[in-house]
This record gives structure tokens, C-alpha cells and sequence, in this order.
């Protein structure tokens, strides 16, 4: 039966879980005087997908939940993990692999339980895994606590997960649980959340075609988005989230309660595996030993690229669904070589405005679209076949060769596709509303959210050339207006947002 007075409540986020079980270690804890503690009373472990969260941080949680497919909240097993609180030494784990549903709650979180389980009465730190074959074997807390799982999905750019997604608990939730023999002779219940290790990026296009014009409202160009390509997404995760309050590159030392919970108000952040190595000057890091994939410092042939084509644009929006871990820095480095960001690929189109410098020195409009040449030079809503031509519109005299940052103008180049030209859009965790003040958490990628990217406008031209500086700051100007829901499966929703 199920107890209230005896539930020990976990707040985390979303995740999924189990029933029936096979031991898998059996080690007694001795106490202070050495004698083994014999006395075993009935637990029940019931395990849920938290699709709501008791956290009052905006970092934390958007207050819009949304479940998930079967797959992303499927668990073929579960391993727990109980070490002695007062010691913190290792004192069994059980494996769990035949699962049973047992319902949902008022919140929608899906819900299982185990069968009937022997433990030993005692307090304990506790400790979930689900859906991974990784066992970890540590004798004591500390150890264990500082095991991150190196190997795990090997690539960055998931998008299988019909095996199930790697969950666990966050450890500071289930510490100290108290499991006592009850008089009315009814198994404890504790109740664990697990979270994935995840989190997933939502893309798609409300349009196929967007309009461009220029301050009179007067169209001067289409783009249209056949492509795109994420960048920086990281290969390595820690098994049980971390957290810290951070002012500085100082890595603390990792403590359960202090570290693997809720992101504090003030100065909390997700911490990855190699967030201390993310420096200030993001061009240093060269990313030796591939902890990205699709490194940005390695971007350069955009004719190599292995574009992901959009869905159809539909009323209903189409979204590709990929898998990412989490990639978070400090404020202050939370620049483009390190976040995790997208590259979308466009054609433009431009719309009666092709200007050719005739013999006789005059700017002439070419009528026929067969005439447009391999190159177009662009300034102030209108374009140009020839260096000379934007030399004309430009009051330069007969030169060739232009500075074309110097006058804003740009080239862009013909393909199959047409005239090629790029936007780069840097995913967003949560917008402190201050476009010229970098916010904590700002920019990121967090385990358990859902960040869904929905392009409804382009109010510009994009870049001619995909070359970035990795230094300069994830805030600032850009040309594509994106919807963005962040939803830790948490939901997000940040709308309007320009690129």
C-alpha cells in the first residue's frame, strides 16, 4: 500500500522508469561498531516522468510541459543505486528490467513502480540510471559522484533513439532517505524522477518563400531555406547533472547537495564536462579531442556539408526532431565558438532590380533573368553584375576592385541552387530581454529541454560566406526571426526572436 506519511518526494525533471527487479550486489554497510545492519524492511520504488517542476527559476522551468513520444519516454531498465548517508559508502544497487506502468498523475507524469524489495533500514543517498547497460562500480560517494560516463553516445547528433534515452535522477532530491521498518507492516514508497540526459531541437519553416522589402515596403528580393546544419554539439555528459553558482572559471568542489539539484537564482548554471575548458578567448580552443561534433573551427567547406533539408512548410508546422547533450558556458564565454548553434542555407532570389553598367557608362536594368551573371553585388536594396557596375552606384569612378565591408555592400555567388546566401541562429536557453548584456544561462543547451525552432520571417539578406569568429558573443544582430520553445519536455517559449 501505498503510504503518504512514508513518500519521499523527488522534485527534477522528466525521465521514466520501472518495475520487477534482479539484484545485482549485495554489500553490507558496518556501522560504528562494526556490526553489519541486519534488519531488511519491504520498499517499493516508484519512478515517474516529471512533465512539471516545483523549481521558481525561469532557468530552471517555463511552466509548459509537453510529454513526449512513447520512445522518448520509454525505460527498458533501471539501475539503483543506495549508499549509506552518514558514510556515504556503496551499500547495493539493484538492476530492474521488467518494467510494468502502473498510470499516470493528476501533472501528467508517467508513472512505475517496482515490485516488492528487500533494503536494509537505514538513511540513504540514492542514486538512478535508466536505460544505459553502464554499470558503475565505486565504493563510496565521492567516487561515484565524480564518474562521468566518457564514452556514452559517441556521436553529438543523435537521432535514434528508439533504444530509449539515457535518464537518471538528480542525486540531491533522494539524499537522505529515510527507509524504516513501518509498523503497519506496508512497504516504504519513494518516489524518484528521473530526467534525460537529452535534450531535443525541434526545426521548421513557416513559410517556403519570404518576402523581402525594403523601407517603403517595396519587395526586393525572396529567400527561400533549403538547408541547414548544426554546429558544436558536444559528444560527453556527465551521468547525473551538475550545478553550480559561478562567478568566475573556479570549479568547485562537487558536494550532492549543492551541486547535482536545481540551478540556484543567482549565478546557477549547468555545468558539462568541459565547461571550465570554454575560456573567454573562444579562438583558442581547438577542440583536440573532438568533444565537438561539427566543430565550428572546422567549418569551412560549406560544399562538403551535409545539409539536413527541411520538411514542407505546412499551416501545421513540420518539424525535424535531432537529439543534443548539454553545452553550457559562463557568461562571459558564451560566444560562437563554443555554443551550439545552427547554420541555415538559403537561396536568394532578387525581384526586378539587377542593374548592368552599360557602354555608355549608364546603370540599365537587365530585363531578362537568363542575363543575370555567376556573381551579384548587393547595396541598398538593389543588385549589381559587376564590380564596376556597384563602383557606378556607388560614385566611385571607373574602379574594379571594391572594400565591400567598407560600403555594407555584399556578393553573392550563383550555384544549382541559385544565389547563395547563410543565417546563423546561436540556440537560446533563456532571454534576459537585454540585447546588449550577455544573461547567465542565456545561451545553452540543458538536458531534458525542448528547443523548438520555428522560422517565420527573414527581415534581411543573409551572410554571402559562412566564415564566423568564434569570439564574438551569441548576442547580437541577425536577420531571421525565429519562434523558440524551450520545454523541459520543459517548454519554452520565446517568440519573435531575430536572427
Amino acid at each position: 500500500m501505498y503510504n503518504p506519511t512514508k513518500t519521499i518526494a523527488a522534485l527534477l525533471l522528466f525521465g521514466t522508469v520501472l518495475c520487477g527487479c534482479s539484484q545485482l550486489e549485495d554489500i553490507d554497510v558496518k556501522d560504528n561498531n562494526g556490526e553489519a545492519k541486519q534488519e531488511e524492511t519491504g520498499t517499493v520504488f516508484r519512478l515517474r516522468t516529471n512533465v512539471s517542476s516545483n523549481a521558481t527559476r525561469s532557468a530552471e522551468d517555463s511552466y509548459n510541459h509537453v510529454q513526449g513520444t512513447p520512445d522518448e519516454y520509454k525505460v527498458n531498465n533501471v539501475r539503483i543505486y543506495l549508499f549509506d548517508a552518514p558514510t556515504k559508502m556503496f551499500v547495493k544497487s539493484f538492476l530492474i528490467t521488467d518494467l510494468k506502468r502502473s498510470g499516470s498523475d493528476a501533472s501528467g507524469n508517467i508513472i512505475y513502480e517496482t515490485e516488492h524489495m528487500s533494503v536494509q533500514q537505514g538513511t540513504y543517498d540514492i542514486f538512478v540510471t535508466a536505460n544505459t547497460d553502464r554499470q558503475i562500480n565505486k565504493s563510496n560517494e565521492a567516487e561515484f559522484l565524480a564518474d562521468i560516463d566518457s564514452l556514452t553516445y559517441v556521436r553529438g547528433h543523435i537521432e535514434d533513439i528508439s533504444n530509449g534515452v539515457v535518464m537518471t535522477n538528480r542525486p540531491s532530491e533522494n539524499s537522505g532517505t529515510v527507509i524504516a521498518k513501518n509498523s503497519e507492516e506496508e512497504d516504504n514508497v519513494v518516489n524518484i524522477t528521473l530526467e534525460r540526459v537529452l535534450a531535443r531541437i525541434d526545426v521548421a519553416k513557416g513559410s517556403e518563400t519570404f518576402q523581402l522589402t525594403d523601407n517603403n515596403s517595396k519587395m526586393y528580393a525572396s529567400v527561400t531555406l533549403n538547408g541547414y546544419y548544426l554546429v558544436n554539439l558536444p559528444k560527453y555528459y556527465y551521468s547525473f547533472r551538475h550545478t553550480a553558482v559561478l562567478t568566475s572559471m573556479t570549479e568547485p568542489t562537487w558536494n550532492i547537495n549543492e551541486h547535482f539539484g536545481n540551478i540556484k537564482d543567482v549565478n546557477g548554471y549547468v555545468i558539462d564536462p568541459y565547461f571550465f575548458q570554454k575560456k573567454i578567448d573562444a579562438s583558442s580552443f581547438a577542440n583536440e579531442d573532438k568533444y565537438y561534433e561539427n566543430f565550428l573551427g572546422d567549418y569551412s567547406n560549406v560544399n562538403a556539408v551535409p545539409w539536413t533539408a527541411f520538411q514542407p512548410a505546412a499551416t501545421t508546422p513540420q518539424y525535424n526532431t535531432v537529439y543534443s547533450l548539454e553545452n553550457c558556458s559562463l557568461a562571459p564565454a558564451q560566444k560562437n565558438g563554443y555554443s551550439t548553434g545552427i547554420i541555415f542555407k538559403a537561396k536568394v532570389e532578387p525581384f526586378n532590380n539587377v542593374y548592368h553598367l552599360s557602354a555608355g557608362g549608364d546603370l540599365e536594368l537587365v530585363t531578362d533573368e537568363a542575363n543575370y551573371p555567376e556573381v551579384l553585388y548587393y547595396y541598398d536594396y538593389k543588385f549589381y553584375d559587376s564590380p564596376q557596375a556597384l563602383a557606378a552606384a556607388l560614385g566611385l569612378g571607373a574602379v574594379s576592385t571594391i572594400n565591400l565591408d567598407v560600403y555594407k555592400a555584399r556578393r553573392y555567388e550563383k550555384t544549382d541552387e541559385g544565389y547563395r546566401c547563410f543565417y546563423t541562429y546561436w540556440i537560446r536557453h533563456l532571454d534576459n530581454f537585454k540585447p546588449t548584456s550577455m544573461g547567465v544561462m542565456e545561451f545553452g543547451i540543458v538536458r531534458n529541454n525542448l528547443y523548438r525552432l520555428l522560422i517565420t520571417n527573414v527581415s534581411g539578406l543573409g551572410t554571402s560566406e559562412t566564415n564566423i569568429n568564434p569570439d564574438i558573443p551569441d548576442e547580437g544582430e541577425t536577420f531571421l526571426t525565429v519562434i523558440l520553445n524551450v520545454k523541459p519536455w520543459i517548454v519554452r517559449d520565446l517568440t519573435n526572436i531575430v536572427l
